[in-house]
């Protein structure tokens, strides 16, 4: 006869193999009417749950998700809605700027004020050179340069 073949759990790579416990013998127990009513009663559990309880709350994500959509597609509509009105207030700002740096305007507001064209002939240039620091176009001797 041949040698028994003993039967060996699985292991890790790191691990020593150990033999296969064996079961209890004592099969009428498992074989109980109590047993069978609770594997029963959990297989209902389980079935309830995958055909009422799943669905339900895949239902209620799925609401939720529909609202929080809704809501920031409400928002995003304020926001272009505002994004409209700042490019037509951007619009209406390039034109003012436009209107108020005209020249003939600035002319008329110069001649109000008092400012004579350059050139005419109550403008005098006091010296010739980069600025020296005096009046009187005479050269300013010492010192040290003004700081920036």
């Amino acid at each position: 006869m041949g040698a028994s073949r003993r039967r060996y759990r699985a292991t890790l790579p790191t691990e020593p193999a150990w033999p296969v416990e064996k079961r209890a013998p004592d099969r009428a127990a498992d074989r109980s009417p109590e047993r069978a009513l609770r594997r029963k009663a959990a297989g209902r559990r389980r079935r309830f749950a995958m055909i009422v309880v799943i669905p339900v709350l895949l239902m209620l994500g799925s609401v939720y998700l529909h609202s929080v959509a809704a809501g920031l597609d409400s928002r995003a509509a304020e926001v272009r809605a505002k994004l409209g009105r700042a490019e037509d207030e951007g619009k209406r700002l390039e034109v003012r700027v436009t209107e108020l740096s005209g020249s003939a305007r600035i002319r008329e507001l110069a001649g109000k004020l008092g400012m004579k064209q350059p050139g005419s002939d109550v403008l005098r240039v006091y010296g010739n050179e980069a600025e020296d620091g005096t009046h009187d176009g005479t050269r300013q001797e010492g010192g040290e340069p003004r700081q920036r």
